[in-house]
């Protein structure tokens, strides 16, 4: 057979094709047996030195062949020829890739007909990783003779990726067959975790916070009575209690889902060995990560939840959250980066530390204090004829935002530590309130309402004046470019939002702080010794005078994103 093999393809060479024709017709057939495949495989495989560019008509047949389903014998030698076929012919090393990196969706075949993606049984997905094995240890000995294959297989990574309309199944075992591929072929994994990023982000976006929860919660009764501050905050106590591995309602929202489990599984897998942190290889995947994070999600507008990669990095270890916090902090004070990622640098800090359960009371107040060091020099620095102008100083004003938004946040465990009340006073609050740029005026309404709670409640700042004139000054006015009403809020951008994806919350519920603090009093009568502040022994009984919220209204239900002020 090998010399008929070597007979029929040397007469096509010389003009000769009706052998060569019936060859090919043989091994079109979708019905053919597996004996006769396998001694065609082996024929091929022996002469395999002479199947050059002139045969690729044979090649194609040969590449769209259904071999995944056949008895291991054919698969066998199927794989064989193939890695033989590449080594000899890298013209061939294109196609090969293409037909592999083909074979990482299921194929229509493994599920009934009459059935909707939408349920998977075990049998199923077993099926297939069957056969996406099958198809990496191709790719794998590839790899190990052609220096050129991760040049060529990248593209074809890219080019591959199912449509956003494709089911959540096709695209989880998708991005699953793309993770499997960097274990492997370790120098790729930037490069391909970036790709699948760059994916979850073009999903992300098409999945509004504001929509996500509109699904989940559609069966709440419509005549629930819900504070107006608490309405954002019911889907994410629904999510809590609805936890499990059933799909969401949102489509969009559920495909993403089912691929942030898949990315955070693979952190923890990577960075863990045996139940113990693997520090060199957390580090090196962190380092990764943050350019993934710099170059694709940190620009990206109205993402929820990618950025929780980085939510959850930084919860493997301080020096990790740290890192990322030094790293932001030097975007946010950097004169050559833009005015919009400076704003949303600082953003970034004030959700991470407010939000993490795994920020230390020690780095928080290190973070309050660079913040307050920064803003009082910039207030230093401002000529007296500043005015407040929230399009002029949008980076000052963010980080006084984040001040207030940390502040309010978590002033419960800074006042209740050692000396915490003394360091509070050392922010000098009251100063920044009431200086000229007035901070207070251009900050978020909820926030400014629960920082002047709690700071008066404390006797560290009194902000009710200037709230109350700052409201009498705040009308909305008309924008002449765009005849819109406008006001100078700024956005309300805080990455690190509740977590809304259902199968993927385990990994973040246990590391994530809900809002427990004050909830913001709405008409409060100013103090008449409000100059004076509390003696020491009456500290404590203020700290529990004002009404515990029971809902996270610091929620702002808005999906995070970069726009201009």
């Amino acid at each position: 057979m090998d010399a008929n093999i070597f007979n029929i393809l040397d007469q096509y060479k010389k003009g000769s094709s009706k052998d060569y024709d019936i060859l090919v017709s043989n091994l079109n057939n979708p019905s053919i047996e597996s004996e006769l495949l396998i001694h065609y495989l082996r024929g091929l495989k022996t002469c395999i030195s002479v199947v050059g560019k002139e045969y690729e008509v044979l090649v194609g047949v040969l590449l769209k062949l259904d071999w995944l389903e056949r008895e291991p014998a054919v698969v066998h030698e199927y794989q064989s020829f193939l890695v033989n076929l590449v080594s000899a012919h890298t013209v061939y090393l294109r196609a090969t890739l293409r037909a592999l990196v083909k074979a990482f969706t299921p194929r229509p075949s493994s599920l009934s007909k009459n059935r909707a993606w939408k349920i998977v049984t075990d049998l199923v997905r077993k099926t297939d990783e069957e056969q996406f094995v099958k198809n990496h240890l191709v790719i794998k000995g590839i790899s190990q003779i052609v220096p050129m294959m991760p040049t060529v297989l990248l593209p074809l990574l890219g080019d591959a990726f199912p449509y956003l309309s494709k089911a959540a199944y096709i695209q989880e075992c998708y991005v699953k067959n793309l993770l499997q591929i960097t274990h492997y072929m370790p120098d790729l994994r930037q490069r391909i975790l970036e790709l699948i990023v760059d994916r979850m982000l073009k999903i992300d976006v098409r999945c509004p916070r504001t929509e996500i929860e509109q699904a989940e919660c559609a069966d709440l009764p419509e005549d629930m009575d819900i504070f107006d501050m608490e309405k954002d905050d019911i889907s994410t106590e629904m999510t809590h209690a609805k936890f499990g591995c059933e799909d969401m309602k949102h489509v969009d929202a559920n495909k993403l889902d089912y691929m942030m489990e898949l990315m955070l599984r693979y952190i923890e897998n990577t960075c863990y060995k045996d139940g113990v942190l693997d520090w060199e290889n957390t580090k090196l995947l962190y380092r990764e990560i943050l350019l993934i994070f710099e170059r694709l999600i940190f620009p990206t507008h109205a993402s929820c939840h990618v950025q929780f990669i980085m939510f959850y990095l930084c919860s493997l270890r301080p020096e990790i959250c740290e890192g990322f916090l030094d790293f932001l902090w030097k975007k946010v004070t950097s004169p050559n980066v833009e005015s919009i990622f400076r704003q949303g640098g600082v953003a970034y800090i004030a959700s991470l530390i407010s939000r993490g359960q795994f920020v230390h009371v020690s780095t928080l107040k290190a973070c309050l204090e660079l913040m307050s060091t920064w803003v009082h020099r910039y207030l230093l620095q401002a000529n007296r004829l500043t005015r407040a102008d929230v399009r002029h100083h949008g980076p000052f004003y963010s980080v006084c935002q984040a001040i207030f938004y940390v502040f309010a946040f978590r002033h419960k465990e800074i006042l209740d530590s050692e000396k915490g009340y003394k360091w509070a006073k050392a922010l000098n609050l009251q100063t920044l309130v009431t200086s000229r740029l007035n901070p207070l005026r251009f900050s978020i309404p909820v926030i400014t309402k629960t920082f002047s709670s709690v700071t008066r409640s404390y006797q560290l700042a009194y902000c009710d004046t200037i709230v109350e004139k700052n409201n009498r000054l705040m009308l909305p006015e008309c924008s002449l470019e765009q005849g819109t009403l406008t006001t100078d809020h700024l956005n309300a951008f805080f990455p690190f939002d509740p977590y809304l994806l259902l199968r993927s919350q385990h990994f973040i519920s246990q590391i994530y702080r809900e809002y427990e603090g004050n909830r913001p009093q709405e008409d409060v009568m100013e103090s008449k010794d409000e100059d004076d502040f509390l003696p020491e022994s009456t500290k404590s009984e203020c700290r529990t005078s004002v009404e515990m919220s029971q809902f996270d209204f610091m929620n702002y239900g808005v999906s995070p994103g970069f726009k201009h002020v």
